[in-house]
């Protein structure tokens, strides 16, 4: 599935592989993040594009409003002030355990060379998958008004799959590397009214595997419009062994809390 002429993940042992990993480790380190475009080979994409819609009727929908930092504000600030501002997310997630065992993405998700390269960049060792039966490898899946309003990550990092963009909107939007900054705080309240100097496009198209840094930088997925669905699988990771989520984030993401009897962590 991988194009591994291009990206050569395979075997980080090798010099040819080894020195490739390090390129996008440094990548990373600079930018926040490693952008991996035509990462599936252009047949393996259409069948994973495929396998997913398929999924996609199961997928749990979520509606919120939130802060860019996802947490409760502070009462002791103006409403207008960066940590009191309201943001909207509506977004679905296909669960690991309704993917079948023998789907490509699953296949790709319990492949380790992908785990080990994608360790290497993050400089995280030891690596491996997370063992949530529910968020190990979920598929996020934006209909018509579906939209990720602006936030800054609670996890380190993130690694997302583009198997399938919509029609109109969908955009990945950034701001980078802004917390901790001195005017971190006014950055945002900018960016929320609409200011757009700061904000870069990531050209997220159809087969590209993204490494993103989404605690240091501020980001979104614009509305989506039209009947195509956008599809982007959530590949988890972890540094400890049999980690997995709490009660409250399954039940936010998917609506419930165990897994169906065939949940499988790979």
């Amino acid at each position: 599935m991988i194009d591994l002429d291009q990206y050569p993940i395979d075997n980080l042992s090798a010099a040819e592989s080894l020195a490739f990993a390090n390129a996008c480790r440094a990548q990373y380190q600079q930018a926040g993040l490693c952008m991996l475009p035509g990462f599936i080979k252009p047949e393996a994409l259409d069948a994973l594009a495929n396998e997913a819609s398929s999924f996609s009727e199961k997928a749990f929908f979520c509606k919120s409003t939130h802060n860019a930092y996802l947490d409760d504000g502070n009462a002791k600030t103006a409403d207008t002030a960066a940590e009191n501002r309201q943001e909207q997310t509506v977004v679905g997630s296909v669960a690991y355990d309704y993917i079948p065992q023998n789907s490509g993405l699953k296949q790709l998700y319990q492949w380790d060379p992908l785990k080990d390269f994608i360790g290497h960049v993050l400089g995280k060792s030891p690596f491996y998958r997370f063992a949530d039966p529910l968020g190990a490898c979920s598929i996020n899946v934006f209909i018509d008004g579906g939209e990720h309003g602006w936030h800054f990550d609670e996890s380190e990092y993130t690694v997302t799959l583009m198997l399938q963009a919509p029609e109109v909107g969908g955009t990945f939007e950034y701001v980078p590397l802004i917390r901790g900054l001195k005017d971190e705080k006014k950055i945002v309240e900018s960016v929320l009214d609409g200011d757009r100097q700061r904000v870069t496009e990531l050209p997220f198209t159809a087969g590209t595997l993204l490494i993103f840094g989404g605690r240091q930088t501020l980001h979104r997925v614009t509305r989506v419009s039209g009947s195509r669905p956008r599809l982007v699988p959530v590949l988890c990771y972890a540094e400890e062994p049999d980690l997995v989520n709490s009660d409250r984030v399954r039940q936010l993401f998917w609506g419930r809390t165990v897994g169906t009897n065939n949940a499988t962590s790979g």
